[in-house]
């Protein structure tokens, strides 16, 4: 008899028991900080196997930024649900949006260095963090093209992300303190939204 395929032969996690391995990772990350965690650590805690684990999750920095996004969810809206019907507004509660206040950031103190440190981690932060925001700004101006505020080619379309989340993430690393709302609200105001909208001269 032919064996069925292993993913259809795999034990699915419910909703509550996979929120619970995820807060186990939040707490162990809390109290131990990124480095120190292990798959073997959480598994223990959390009574399960480091197999249950790795076949959800993949690895240790997949699922660590899970348990981060687990912690905000519930308190954050999403950026793709921001549909003022303006591009000002849009573009203001994109910059409010990232300055909010995040449950997880006392718990995930240590990600910011490890980030830096740790090349999968980087890669599975703009897979799971940073990539979706992008996705959601590039359709935000998409939106405000075709309601006719942006002139379809204008090349700051393609530098919007990069003008909003630079002072957002230099800030931290210049200053050494998170980014404020005044602060990116002045970005959007005076730099992001004149660039967005200016109209080619004519001759």
């Amino acid at each position: 008899m032919t064996e069925a395929p292993v993913a259809s032969r795999r034990r699915k996690l419910t909703a509550e028991r996979e929120r619970e391995l995820l807060l186990v990772t939040a707490q162990l990350v809390g109290e131990v900080g990124y480095e120190q965690v292990t798959m073997a650590a959480v598994a223990q805690r959390a009574k399960c196997s480091t197999a249950t684990l790795y076949r959800q999750w993949e690895s240790k920095p997949r699922l660590v930024i899970s348990a981060w996004k687990a912690l905000t969810t519930d308190t954050r809206k999403d950026l793709s649900s921001i549909d003022t019907g303006t591009l000002r507004g849009d573009l203001m509660e994109a910059a409010r949006y990232l300055v909010a206040d995040d449950p997880a950031r006392g718990t995930f103190t240590s990600m910011p260095a490890a980030i830096v440190q740790d090349e999968g981690l980087m890669e599975v932060v703009r897979e799971m963090l940073i990539h979706p925001i992008l996705r959601d700004l590039a359709q935000l101006c998409e939106r405000a093209v075709a309601r006719g505020e942006i002139e379809a080619g204008n090349p700051v379309i393609d530098l919007a992300d990069q003008i909003l989340l630079g002072p957002w993430l230099a800030q931290n690393i210049l200053h050494g303190t998170p980014a404020t709302q005044e602060l990116m609200e002045t970005v959007v105001e005076l730099v992001l939204l004149p660039a967005l909208t200016v109209r080619p001269a004519t001759a």
